[in-house]
């Protein structure tokens, strides 16, 4: 048998010291592992949506006036905990006078309801009214669409069991006469401008500003008090302000009746 050169019967190996490459392994480990938990976490959040989500149409005055907001998913009906996938950029339809817009709001989207509502004219059709259904998206892309609506003298409406959120209510602004069934669900919050999240801090901050500025103007164009901006910048991107009947009337996102926008 062998032994080390200088080392007495029974002696163990010292420790090894550590070096930077361990260091590196342990961090590395880590890392991995808290991205594991938080991955778990997400997943199980995600598992737990169809349990919380049905409280978006719980009726005011009943729940809390801020809600969970997931863009991707909603309650397919009122109280039901069955979940349905929100498009990831609007669909249209036309249901005979009414146009349906359905899903996100992609950028683009306005392009692509410019070229369908022209496609619907040239076969001889044409929609007066607008139902939405969307959990909103693009602001830029809703300005226009809203633009382009007020100028085809069209109607908005949200129906029974359909929302109209985030960016979607600018939509809405946009009909010469506007609409809410008692079983739809319309929220703000706070959006989003431009999609460079490198920018420094203080271009940031002046992208959102200069964001927050266009709205204001938009809704002001279109007849919308102005303070609907209130609850929209005090609820945070993941939660959504639900507004009531008093609201809707308050802000003037639903029209008087008989009332008609020039």
């Amino acid at each position: 048998m062998f032994r080390r050169a200088g080392a007495a019967a029974g002696d163990t190996e010292a420790p090894r010291r550590a070096t930077p490459q361990g260091a590196l392994k342990l961090m590395l480990v880590a890392q991995i592992g808290i991205g594991a938990a938080l991955l778990w976490i997400d997943l199980a959040a995600s598992g737990r949506s169809g349990a919380t989500a049905p409280q978006l149409f719980a009726p005011p005055g009943s729940g809390p006036e801020t809600r969970p907001y997931a863009p991707g998913r909603r309650p397919g009906r009122p109280g039901t905990p069955a979940m349905r996938e929100m498009p990831e950029r609007l669909e249209f339809g036309v249901e005979g006078t009414a146009m349906t817009l359905i899903g996100q709001i992609a950028p683009g989207d306005a392009q692509r309801f410019t070229d369908f509502v022209q496609a619907q004219r040239a076969e001889g059709s044409r929609p007066t009214a607008l139902q939405l259904d969307s959990s909103g998206g693009s602001v830029a892309d809703a300005l226009a669409i809203g633009r382009q609506a007020r100028a085809l003298a069209m109607t908005t409406s949200v129906g029974e069991a359909a929302v109209c959120l985030s960016a979607c209510p600018y939509i809405l602004a946009g009909g010469t006469t506007r609409s809410v069934d008692s079983a739809a669900v319309v929220g703000v919050h706070q959006h989003y401008f431009g999609e460079n999240t490198l920018l420094p801090a203080f271009l940031a901050v002046e992208d959102v500003q200069r964001g927050q500025g266009a709205v204001i103007e938009y809704l002001d164009e279109m007849g919308i008090d102005t303070l609907l901006m209130a609850p929209a910048l005090k609820t945070p991107p993941d939660e959504i302000f639900v507004l009531d009947a008093e609201d809707l009337r308050r802000y003037r996102l639903v029209s008087e009746e008989g009332e008609a926008e020039g």
